[in-house]
């Protein structure tokens, strides 16, 4: 019998685990109320977009083993909580998705739109100077895991360049260049591509130092947490002219305050943390629980194991 914490009291999920475990125990937890005492469980089951006392949890259930993050994405988790306690996320859930969000953001920006999109008779038809093809263009990507190989095979497609920067001495991708300079690979986007988690190491990676190696006609587009970015840093660079376009899904304050300067921008094109979206994610976010449900009760490996070092 395998003993789950949750916080998700979702009949739908609740199914799939007593298909997955038909004995398996669920206890829910509700966050308005205090924690019972003696609790004891084998997993935790928490909310990426709520964890808010996740460490008071941990400290007061006896026997946990493994902790899985209902979500893709793992900042804001206490690690230093986890003690030996395994740690794993739906990693990857919207991977397609978000790359199709951001190679949207690229083509629109080198076609763009929505500016050339006219709504009254226009004195200027067939001609433009402010239309291009991607073909040949580079695409930097800062972040290569499961959306980063995704907007490659995309951007590959098109015909341009593409460059990333990895911790591993090859990427594996067939005609990925890559780099050990975060200079080379900012310096040689036309495109830079936010795709990498919210780390203490990523935490405002894009700055005046850093926006100062892009060109001056490059695009930044930020699909990942808005903590990689220093707003301050971000408008000084738009309003003087060192950066053409931001296209942004995620900011450092979410929702966006109704007085903030990104609304105002007519260089920001901001969406509102959607590139994820597509009601199929949630299903493989299900599914990548219960999946690792299976093997934990088997006690076999798990998937998407999170690096407690690396913290992603």
């Amino acid at each position: 019998m395998v003993r789950i914490l949750s916080y998700l009291n979702n009949q739908e999920l609740v199914d799939g685990i007593h298909a997955a475990i038909p004995n398996a125990e669920i206890i829910f937890i509700d966050p308005n109320k205090p924690l019972e005492e003696n609790l004891e469980a084998d997993c935790l089951l928490c909310v990426a977009s709520f964890l808010d006392g996740v460490d008071q949890v941990i400290a007061a259930t006896n026997g946990l083993k493994w902790i899985h993050v209902f979500g893709t994405g793992i900042d804001g988790f206490p690690i230093e909580a986890l003690g030996d306690i395994i740690l794993t996320s739906a990693r990857g859930a919207s991977a397609v998705q978000v790359a199709e969000w951001a190679f949207t953001c690229i083509l629109a920006a080198r076609k763009n739109l929505p500016e050339n999109w006219i709504s009254a008779p226009s004195p200027f038809w067939s001609i433009a100077d402010n239309i291009g093809a991607v073909q040949g263009q580079t695409l930097s990507i800062f972040g290569f895991g499961s959306i980063g190989k995704e907007l490659a095979k995309r951007a590959l497609a098109f015909d341009m360049k593409v460059l990333t920067m990895t911790r591993q001495s090859s990427v594996f991708v067939d005609r990925v260049e890559t780099t050990d300079s975060l200079e080379v690979l900012f310096a040689k986007a036309d495109h830079l591509v936010l795709a990498a988690p919210a780390t203490t190491e990523t935490d405002n990676i894009v700055n005046t130092k850093t926006l100062s190696y892009l060109k001056q006609d490059a695009h930044l587009v930020n699909i990942a947490r808005g903590s990689l970015v220093d707003e301050n840093d971000l408008k000084l660079a738009l309003d003087s002219g060192k950066l053409a376009r931001a296209s942004l899904d995620a900011v450092q304050t979410e929702p966006l305050p109704a007085d903030h300067w990104i609304y105002e921008n007519e260089k920001v094109f901001l969406s509102p943390h959607l590139a994820w979206c597509d009601m199929r994610v949630i299903d493989t976010i299900s599914t990548s629980f219960l999946e690792n449900l299976v093997l934990f009760a088997k006690q076999v490996p798990l998937n998407n194991v999170v690096d407690k070092k690396a913290g992603y």
